[in-house]
């Protein structure tokens, strides 16, 4: 036992202390925060594939004779494009240069730095390849336009490490190990956006293997988790939008974007029995391998296309089409089969939240969600208590779309009623029943005595008695004014997770709770009153 625990000690010590010779990007002080991608899903389409060009320069000793033996670019670019294409980024090949200097063979970062100031190329990511230095490779800066690795780790992780430390990402354990400085992202993720690597679908990562509730990416590829065994193989969703984002608008990247990369056509919906052809473009060599989701069927394929359609007459819903090219390249188009269902769609008040509606609100706003592509909806609604139509028909097409009713509601029941329609037909309309009520009335009839801001909110609630008391609300002479109020904060499923009392202001903070609806209750002297609560 004492051996088995001597080794253990040993090896946490041996990975401590070479953790600084893996990575040699500079730590970013001030991390620049992107617009997050709402749950880190994208569209895999060619509207959103990004074809960067990666120029090698190759370090031989200063009579010219190789120092190591020359690595194949084209493997180098394959084993990228493993990592990049399935984020739709496609790496090409834009050459190769050798720098006849002995003195280049052994650098380290700040040697870097003046190597590429004089032999960066433009137009290109510059992948310098050397013989030794104190790391395994580094990036310039995140994001910046020059990499330096040894030539034993062009065909490891550590390649499409320091490339996405160039195209804008960090390390996911930034702020919270290695000395990678930054603020540190919490364990449940309730501050992703705004500390750690900035990216809300990787882990909180301590640096050790599961360890203090910490329940890391073992497997990403900007973690080092290899040190302790584990092979880096992918990036996530939301590191490939961060990539992609960076391309487009990092002005350290402007220039780095190719269109000689294989591009594929876009496809967005199928229908039965109809029939769609996607192709691909700049295919040169490269050989192609079709795959399909089980509710897609391939017609026909050949090396450069595939016509397809939905398997039968009942497919419907989300499917693929892939591409797998001998080159390392991987093309997915994500695509919707049959009609546009309409549970893809949700209704969604901007005062009200979605299961209720403020009928004290005129020109109500309601906002239709959807992420059904080229798709149209017909939205009108009915009052139930006569079934006549008293808004609509609106039309809207698109993901989002928010429409002002113009129609002063009295509480009560409505029904919603959309439909959609795309290329494969149009679908029968579906029902909703939806409550306006009088959002300044409390429960039982009574004036609400007490206001919440901000509502919707993320940070703070602020509960304010109201400086002046309506006579509709009578207090009981044997109430002494000062007795303080019940607060209670229920989850809509009507777990109590807060409570509190309350005389004329109270402010609970809300920054670790869940996103969500939730209701809060008031309560004095056997009355009470009700508030829905939005935490975004």
């Amino acid at each position: 036992m004492k051996t088995k625990l001597f080794f253990i000690g040993v090896a946490i010590w041996s990975l401590n202390s070479v953790y600084g010779q893996d990575c040699g990007t500079p730590t970013t002080l001030n991390p620049t925060i992107y617009p997050q991608e709402k749950n880190a899903n994208y569209k895999s389409g060619s509207s959103s594939v990004v074809c960067i060009n990666v120029f090698f320069h190759i370090v031989k000793n200063t009579d010219g004779t190789s120092a190591f033996p020359t690595p194949n670019t084209d493997d180098i670019v394959r084993e990228l494009n493993e990592f990049y294409s399935p984020h739709n980024i496609i790496i090409n090949n834009a050459g190769t240069s050798f720098i006849n200097n002995s003195n280049y063979l052994n650098i380290d970062t700040e040697e870097g730095k003046l190597i590429a100031s004089s032999k960066n190329r433009s137009g290109a990511i510059n992948y310098y390849i050397v013989d030794h230095m104190e790391y395994n490779g580094f990036a310039l800066a995140s994001p910046s336009d020059a990499l330096f690795i040894k030539d034993n780790r062009v065909l490891t992780s550590t390649s499409a490490h320091e490339l996405g430390h160039c195209l804008g990402v960090y390390h996911t354990h930034k702020g919270l190990a290695y000395g990678d400085s930054g603020c540190a992202e919490a364990i449940d993720g309730s501050n992703c956006s705004s500390c750690g690597d900035l990216i809300c679908d990787t882990p909180a990562d301590n640096g050790e293997v599961n360890t203090n509730g910490y329940s890391p990416d073992l497997t990403n590829i900007m973690s080092y988790f290899h040190l302790y065994g584990y092979k880096r193989d992918h990036f996530t969703n939301g590191q490939g939008f961060r990539m992609r984002y960076a391309i487009n608008f990092e002005s350290v990247l402007q220039d780095i974007k190719s269109t000689s990369c294989i591009t594929i056509s876009e496809i967005s919906t199928i229908c039965y029995p109809q029939t769609s052809t996607i192709t691909l473009s700049n295919l040169a060599n490269a050989t192609t391998v079709w795959s399909c989701s089980s509710n897609v069927k391939i017609v026909s394929s050949n090396n450069s296309s595939a016509t397809i359609r939905g398997l039968d007459s009942y497919s419907n819903g989300d499917g693929w089409i892939k591409a797998t090219l001998s080159n390392g390249i991987t093309f997915q188009e994500n695509l919707h089969i049959g009609k546009a269902e309409i549970s893809n769609v949700m209704f969604r008040n901007a005062v009200g939240g979605i299961d209720y509606f403020c009928s004290s609100h005129n020109n109500n706003e309601i906002e239709i969600i959807s992420n059904i592509p080229d798709t149209s909806y017909d939205v009108r609604i009915r009052d139930l208590s006569t079934f006549n139509i008293v808004a609509g028909p609106y039309n809207f097409t698109g993901n989002i779309s928010t429409l002002r009713t113009n129609y002063n509601y009295t509480t009560g029941w409505y029904l919603f009623e959309v439909r959609s329609a795309n290329s494969c037909g149009t679908t029968n309309w579906i029902e909703r029943e939806v409550e306006f009520v009088d959002c300044t009335i409390g429960e039982g009839g009574g004036q609400l005595e007490y206001i919440i801001y901000p509502n919707p909110s993320s940070e703070t609630l602020t509960i304010q008695k109201k400086t002046t008391t309506s006579k509709k609300i009578s207090i009981k002479k044997s109430v002494p004014p000062n007795k303080p109020s019940s607060i209670e904060l229920y989850e809509f499923n009507s777990n109590l997770i807060y409570k509190s009392k309350i005389n004329s202001q109270l402010v609970i903070d809300i920054s670790d709770y869940k996103k969500g609806r939730y209701i809060l209750k008031i309560t004095k002297n056997k009355k009470s009153e009700t508030h829905h609560i939005i935490i975004k």
